[in-house]
Formats: C-alpha cells, structure tokens, sequence
C-alpha cells in the first residue's frame, strides 16, 4: 500500500514538471507564486529582525538610563537638601539692608543642655578680644563674646546681656537687660516720655551695636524710687535660629 501512494504521488510529480514544460502559463504561475512566497518569507524575516534590533536598542537604552538616574539620584538628594539649607538662610537672615560690617555666622550646639540662650558659633572672623552684635533677620538677637577663646553667642533674654537703647520718638535712653522672659529697659530717667506701644532701637553708645537696630516694643511702664523701667517684648526670640549675622563693633556708621 505504501509502494502504491509513493507511485501515485510520483505520478503527479511527473505531470507537473511536464505540464511546466508544456504549458507556459501554469509554469509562470508556479514559478509567480513560489517568487511571492519567497518575498513574503524574506519580507516578514527582514521586519522581524528589524524590530528585534529595535527592541534590543531601546532596552540597552532604558538600561543606559537607568544607570543614569541611579548615579544622579545621589546628587539630586543632595540638590535638594542643598536647596532646602539655601531657602532657610535666606529666610532666617532676611535683612533690609547691607553693611561691610556684618558677618555670616552659624550655630553648631547649645552651650549647656537645657539652656537655649547661649550657643557656640561657626564664625571664621572672630576676634576674641571684642564684643560683637547679633542679628536675626535684621531685629537684635544678642551678643557673641568669647569663652575659653571661641564664640559664643548670648542671646537677648540672657541676664548677661546689657545693651544701650533709645525709647519712643523723643529717644528716651535706658539700658536693655535680659530676664529669661522678657527685656527690661532700665535707668530710664523720670523726666523721659516714654509709653507702651514705643519701639525700642539700639542707640550704639555701647560699642557694640550700630545705632538704630529694632529690639523691640514696651508692653508695661513700671516707675521705681529713682530711675523707671519698661518691660519690652522682643520681635524676636531666635533659640531656634541656624544663622545670624554678627556685627564689627569697630564699624560706627548707623543704620537708618
């Protein structure tokens, strides 16, 4: 049976390649569409190595960038925090105007645990044998005075800051004394006009600030034997502050 099929099918084999040989048009045929299948074959074999390339490509490509965004988020994190630390020094050294005598300072700790008015400072300029003035956007904050050689700041409310001051329109003068609360103006003369609401400003007959820096406004009079005083509400209170700028007692001009 199988010797029958095999003879069958050379049969047929036969009578095409006559037919081909004898018939010029079926021969054509045969040969148009073994051609098409041919084209259609290598056609389709050329798009899909195409498109493999492709593939291949736009892989290595998004493998390239991957590695590029896994180099450049280091950077990008430290952009931002940059970014963030440059938003807050501009924030917190705000200042109206621009003197050759102040210095950009930083805060590095707290003297003492528990007491938030004294800290030690990264001041490049500092000369240990003066006293300088301490600025947090642009209202008085404190001193900076040296200790065992390197900077410390005194903020405002710290009883060991005393500053000369100027009271009110007609420049009432007392002194500014810290009381861990608020600031009292003291020695201020009976004869002065002086009353709540009244700005208070550096006067700088201390040497250590220029005169005409903002401290702050009085909430109370209190009259004593001799001399009066004026409780004084800061307009800021900057235990928190990362940057001041400190002032060269040296420099005089004033600042109106």
């Amino acid at each position: 049976m199988i010797k029958s099929k095999f003879l069958f099918l050379l049969l047929i084999i036969l009578l095409l390649l006559v037919s081909m040989k004898l018939v010029p048009s079926f021969r054509d045929r045969v040969l148009a569409f073994s051609n098409n299948i041919k084209t259609a074959y290598l056609t389709s074999s050329s798009d899909l190595k195409n498109k493999y390339n492709a593939y291949i490509d736009q892989a290595n490509k998004i493998e390239l960038l991957e590695k590029k965004v896994k180099e450049l988020e280091p950077k990008a994190l430290l952009a931002d925090s940059l970014s963030k630390k440059l938003k807050k020094l501009l924030k917190e050294t705000n200042l109206n105007y621009h003197h050759e005598s102040l210095y950009l300072v930083r805060t590095l700790s707290f003297e003492k645990l528990g007491n938030y008015t004294k800290l030690w400072l990264d001041f490049k300029a500092f000369d240990k044998d003066k006293i300088y003035g301490l600025l947090y956007k642009g209202f008085v904050a404190g001193i900076v005075k040296q200790k065992d050689g390197l900077p410390l700041a005194i903020l405002e409310l710290d009883p060991e800051v005393a500053l000369s001051a100027y009271i009110g329109e007609f420049k009432a003068q007392g002194v500014v004394f810290g009381n861990n609360t608020n600031l009292i103006v003291k020695y201020i003369q009976k004869t002065s006009i002086v009353k709540v609401g009244d700005e208070v400003v550096t006067s700088g007959k201390d040497g250590i600030f220029i005169q005409g820096v903002k401290i702050g406004r009085v909430v109370e009079i209190k009259e004593r034997e001799l001399y009066n005083e004026a409780v004084v509400k800061p307009y800021i209170i900057p235990t928190k502050a990362s940057y001041f700028y400190a002032i060269d007692p040296d420099i005089k001009t004033s600042i109106n």
